[in-house]
């Protein structure tokens, strides 16, 4: 009995010391990490799900605002937004601001009044240390005309993390009727 468990061990450490070597075992790095005070090294941890939630929060608050300063620097250099108005789809630095202003237009021609943003909640939140998926579902209501407007669909947002701050990678709307 000894010689089987000692067999059944010795394969395990084998096992775990060659998975540790080709990065399987990246939540081992993760707990040593933070042995180590290392607390930033933990992918998926409430400061960095603050963090993004809080600047989701921005963006979709921001899209039924019309406010072009709170996205300013939300952005990676290489971003892409889209969305189902023309032109569908912004890019680089400025892709917020440019998709907030293009929402706003848009409901001025449509004379959209009392256009809110509602967040759902999240249930799709995959994280690694430098990368964030997450599936926001948002309701935005409003009156065209008298007649009410609802219209409902989900946010994907990838955030990256760039020099210590999470920035929106990408961003695509999907209203529900294309779903």
């Amino acid at each position: 009995m000894n010689k089987q468990f000692l067999t059944v061990f010795l394969t395990v450490l084998v096992a775990s010391v060659l998975l540790v070597q080709t990065g399987y075992s990246s939540t081992a790095v993760h707990v040593n990490n933070y042995l180590k005070g290392e607390v930033n090294a933990i992918a998926d941890s409430a400061s960095n799900r603050n963090e993004v939630v809080k600047i989701i929060n921005k963006v979709i608050n921001a899209s039924s605002s019309f406010d072009v300063d709170a996205v300013t620097d939300l952005y990676t250099p290489n971003a892409v937004v889209a969305d189902e108005e023309p032109p569908f789809s912004w890019n680089g630095p400025t892709a917020g601001a440019q998709w907030i202003s293009t929402v706003e237009k848009t409901c001025k021609d449509y004379k959209l009044k009392n256009f809110k943003a509602k967040i759902r909640d999240i249930s799709v939140y995959l994280q690694t240390e430098e990368s964030v998926y997450v599936v926001v579902p948002v309701d935005y209501t409003g009156e065209i005309k008298g007649d009410h407007f609802d219209e409902e669909g989900a946010f994907t947002f990838i955030f990256r993390l760039v020099n210590g701050h999470w920035m929106i990678k990408s961003q695509v709307w999907v209203a529900r009727k294309g779903m």
